[in-house]
C-alpha cells in the first residue's frame, strides 16, 4: 500500500513540477528583463491627458435579465465620467422578448440623449458574442445616420463600476494602439473577522484578478505577448472594425468570444495594450490613496454561482479557443514565441487544477512526516524529496507573488486574510482551489460528453451570472472632488492640498477661496478643477469665439458680472462664467424664457473677450460649426469644444468624428463642404513593425 502511495505521491509532484517549471523560467525572464518591462510599461503623466481634443467615442453593454442593475449603473457611470457627454454614446443591446429590461433601456434613453436602446434581429437569449455584434452592426448604421465616427467602442458588462477616467484616457492613448485592455478588480468588502466567511467566495476573485492583472497582465504586455481581453473595459480602435468590417467581430462560436477574439487580433497583427495606470486621491479621513483606472463590479458570492462562471471560463478559453496545435505553430503560424507560449499557459489550467487537491493531499503528508510518526515516504535526500522540497518553494514564491499583487490593488490588510490565514495553507487559497478544480470538472464533463450545458450550449444560449450593484452611498466614494482634479493634475502637492482643506473648515470658505487667497494655485488652474468636478467645460480660447451672442448683452454688465456669452443657440445662449460670476447675473435672460448653458474660464479672458467684441475675424471653422449647430446637426458643447480646439488640427470637426463628411447649405445658397476623411490607415501589423519580444 505504501509503494502504491509512493507512486502516486511521486507522479503528481512530477507532473507538478513539469507545470510550473515554466512559470519560474517564464519569471526569470522577466525579471531579467524588467529595465525593458518598465521602460514599455512607463506611467503616463495623467495631467497630460486633457491636453487632446476629446473624440467621439461609445459604450457597449450587452444585456439579457438586467432590469436590477440596468439603471443604477449608467445613472452612475454618466454621473461620474470626466469626459464631455456629448462625446460619448452609450448603446445598450437588448431582446425584444426581455420586455423588463428593454423598458429600462428605453426610459434610459429618455433620461439622457447619449443613450440608446439597440434591439436584437433575434429573440433571446442568443449568445453573448451575438448580442455584441447585433449592436456593433447598430453603430454602423448610426454613424452613417448622423454623420459621426467614433474612434473607438468599449465593451462594458450591465454591472460595472466605470472608472470615472477611462475614457479620457482611451482618448489619450486610442491614436497610438488599436486595442486597450483595463484591469479588472472585484469589489469586495474590508475583510474582518465576522465577514471572513460570508466574504470567502468573493475573496477569491479578489486575489485572483489582483495577481493577474496587477502582474501578468503586464508582464505579458511588456513581453509582446497575447494580453486576453477580459470582457469588459476592452477597447478596439474603428481601425480594428473597418478591418474585420464584413465579417461578426466576436466569434460566435464561443462562450468566451472576448478571449478568443484577443488571439484572433494577435493573429492579425494586433497588440492589445495594457493599461495598468493609477491616480492619488485624498480620502475624506486625510489619507492619500493610489486609485487604478480599473472596472470594478461585484463578483458571485455563493460557491454554485462561481463554480458556473468559472466552468463557462475554462470550458471557453481551455477546450474551444486554444488547441496544441495552436501553441506549436501548426494553426497559428503568424504568433511569435512568447505569444505562443502565454497560449500554453492558459491551456495548461484545464490539467493543473485536477492536480490541487491531491497535492494538497501530498504536500501535507510530506510535511507531517517531519513532525509525526507516520512513514517518511519522501526522504530528503531522494529524488521525490527533492522534488517536494521545491514544490514547497513554488507555493510559497507563488504566495508571496500574490500577497505583493493583493498589497498593491486592495492594502496590506486584504493580504493578511488572503494569504496568511493560516500560514503555507491559506483557507481562502484552498477555497479559491477548490472551486477552480470543480469548475475544472464540470468542463471536462462538456467536453466529453457534449451535453446540453457544453457544446450545445456555446452558440444559441447566453451561460450568464446574475448581477447585484452598490448602494448610492458607496457609489460616492467614486465621485472626483476639486482636491483629486488638482492632485491628478500636479497642480498642488498632497500635504498642501491638506493644509488648504483644513484652513477652509477652519475659516468656513470655500476651499477655492482659501486656494487663491494664499496663492498655492492660479485662478486657471483653480477653474480647470472645478469645471472638471461639475462635469463642465473649461474654455481656453475665448477669442476664438465670434458670433452675434456678445450684441445681445449690455457690455458693463459682462464686465462687472464677469461672464461672456459664446454662442447663441435656438433656446439661449452659451456663458462662459468664472469664479467671480454673481449667481444671478443672468436672471433677466431666464426670466425672459432663455436656457442658459454655462461653461468655466478666467475672468482674464473675459475681460479680454469683451474688449475685442465689435472686432471681427470669424473662420471656415466659425462659419461650419455654427451652421451645423443651427441645424441641429451638432450640440452645443460639441461646437465649443470644436472652436476651442481648432487650432490644435485643421480639421477639427472630423477629427472629434462628429462630422464625416456632409456637405451643408445655408439659407444664403453658401455652400459649406466640410470633406473630412480619416487618414488613410494600413492595419496594425502593416503600419507598424511588430516589437521585438526579449528572448525566451
Amino acid at each position: 500500500m505504501e509503494s502504491v502511495l509512493y507512486v502516486v505521491g511521486l507522479i503528481i509532484a512530477l507532473t507538478f513540477t513539469i507545470f510550473n517549471i515554466d512559470d519560474i523560467i517564464w519569471d526569470i525572464i522577466c525579471f531579467i528583463n524588467w529595465r525593458k518591462i518598465n521602460l514599455r510599461s512607463k506611467r503616463i503623466a495623467l495631467e497630460k491627458l486633457d491636453s487632446q481634443p476629446p473624440k467621439l467615442l461609445a459604450i457597449v453593454i450587452a444585456a439579457l435579465h438586467e432590469e436590477k442593475v440596468l439603471e443604477p449603473v449608467i445613472d452612475n457611470l454618466i454621473a461620474t465620467m470626466h469626459y464631455p457627454r456629448s462625446m460619448y454614446h452609450i448603446f445598450i443591446g437588448v431582446y425584444p422578448n426581455d420586455e423588463a429590461t428593454t423598458a429600462v433601456a428605453d426610459a434610459l434613453g429618455q433620461k439622457y440623449q447619449n443613450v440608446h436602446t439597440v434591439i436584437n434581429v433575434l429573440p433571446g437569449p442568443t449568445s453573448k458574442a451575438q448580442n455584441l455584434n447585433n449592436v456593433i452592426s447598430y453603430i454602423r448604421q448610426f454613424e452613417l445616420d448622423h454623420d459621426y465616427r467614433f474612434s473607438a467602442i468599449t465593451i462594458h458588462d450591465s454591472e460595472d463600476v466605470v472608472h470615472p477616467y477611462e475614457l479620457k484616457m482611451t482618448n489619450f492613448l486610442i491614436e497610438e494602439y488599436s486595442a486597450l485592455q483595463f484591469p479588472v478588480f472585484p469589489l469586495q468588502r474590508m475583510p474582518n473577522w465576522k465577514n471572513f466567511f460570508s466574504g470567502m467566495t468573493s475573496g477569491t476573485y479578489a486575489d485572483e484578478f489582483a495577481e493577474n492583472h496587477f502582474r501578468i497582465m503586464r508582464m505579458r504586455d511588456s513581453m509582446v505577448a497575447v494580453v486576453p481581453s477580459a470582457g469588459t473595459g476592452f477597447v478596439l480602435s474603428h481601425e480594428i472594425l473597418d478591418y474585420y468590417e464584413n465579417q461578426p467581430l466576436f466569434p460566435e462560436d464561443s462562450l468566451t468570444e472576448d478571449y478568443k477574439l484577443s488571439i484572433k487580433l494577435a493573429e492579425d497583427g494586433f497588440h492589445v495594450h495594457y493599461v495598468l495606470e493609477k491616480v492619488i486621491r485624498l480620502l475624506d479621513n486625510g489619507a492619500l490613496r493610489w486609485d487604478y483606472i480599473a472596472t470594478r463590479s461585484m463578483f458571485p458570492n455563493k460557491f454554485r454561482a462561481a463554480v458556473r462562471q468559472k466552468t463557462r471560463w475554462i470550458y471557453g478559453i481551455t477546450m474551444q479557443s486554444i488547441k496544441l496545435s495552436d501553441i506549436f505553430g501548426v494553426g497559428r503560424g503568424n504568433l511569435n514565441v512568447t505569444e505562443s507560449y502565454t497560449l500554453y499557459r492558459d491551456l495548461k489550467a484545464k490539467f493543473v487544477n485536477l492536480l490541487v487537491l491531491p497535492g494538497y493531499f501530498v504536500f501535507v503528508y510530506f510535511i507531517l512526516s517531519f513532525f509525526t510518526s507516520i512513514p517518511v515516504m519522501y526522504p530528503v535526500n531522494t529524488f521525490s524529496g527533492q522534488l517536494c522540497i521545491f514544490l514547497t518553494f513554488m507555493m510559497i514564491y507563488r504566495q508571496t507573488m500574490r500577497a505583493i499583487a493583493i498589497n498593491n490593488v486592495y492594502g496590506f490588510k486584504s493580504v493578511i486574510f488572503a494569504c496568511l490565514l493560516p500560514p503555507f495553507m491559506p483557507i481562502r487559497l484552498i477555497w479559491g482551489n477548490i472551486i477552480n478544480l470543480s469548475a475544472t470538472l464540470y468542463a471536462w464533463q462538456w467536453a466529453i460528453l457534449g451535453n446540453s450545458k457544453g457544446r450545445k450550449k456555446t452558440k444559441r444560449q447566453w451561460n450568464k451570472t446574475e448581477h447585484e450593484f452598490l448602494d448610492k452611498n458607496i457609489l460616492h466614494r467614486y465621485y472626483r472632488n476639486i482636491g483629486d482634479v488638482l492632485l491628478e493634475k500636479q497642480y498642488i502637492a498632497p500635504k498642501t492640498l491638506k493644509e488648504m482643506l483644513m484652513l477652509s473648515h477652519k475659516e468656513n470658505k470655500r476651499l477655492g477661496d482659501v486656494l487663491l487667497e494664499n496663492n498655492v494655485v492660479t485662478e486657471e488652474q483653480l477653474m480647470i478643477a472645478v469645471a472638471a468636478s461639475q462635469h463642465r467645460l473649461f474654455v481656453k480660447n475665448i477669442s476664438l469665439f465670434k458670433s452675434d451672442a456678445a450684441n445681445d448683452f449690455d457690455k458693463q454688465l459682462l464686465a462687472q458680472s464677469s461672464f461672456y456669452p459664446l454662442l447663441k443657440v435656438n433656446d439661449g445662449y452659451v456663458i462662459a462664467q468664472t469664479n467671480f460670476t454673481p449667481p444671478d447675473a443672468y436672471n433677466s435672460f431666464i426670466d425672459d424664457g432663455y436656457n442658459i448653458y454655462t461653461v468655466y474660464t478666467t475672468k482674464d479672458r473675459v475681460l479680454e473677450a469683451i474688449e475685442t467684441v465689435n472686432n471681427e475675424g470669424s473662420n471656415l471653422t466659425n462659419n461650419l460649426v455654427n451652421e451645423l449647430l443651427r441645424q441641429d446637426k451638432i450640440t452645443w458643447e460639441q461646437a465649443v469644444l470644436a472652436i476651442d480646439n481648432q487650432s490644435y488640427i485643421p480639421n477639427i470637426i472630423g477629427y472629434m468624428g462628429i462630422g464625416s463628411p456632409f456637405r451643408i447649405i445655408d439659407n444664403s445658397n453658401d455652400v459649406f463642404t466640410h470633406n473630412y476623411k480619416a487618414p488613410e490607415r494600413k492595419p496594425a501589423f502593416l503600419r507598424r513593425p511588430r516589437r521585438e519580444s526579449p528572448p525566451i
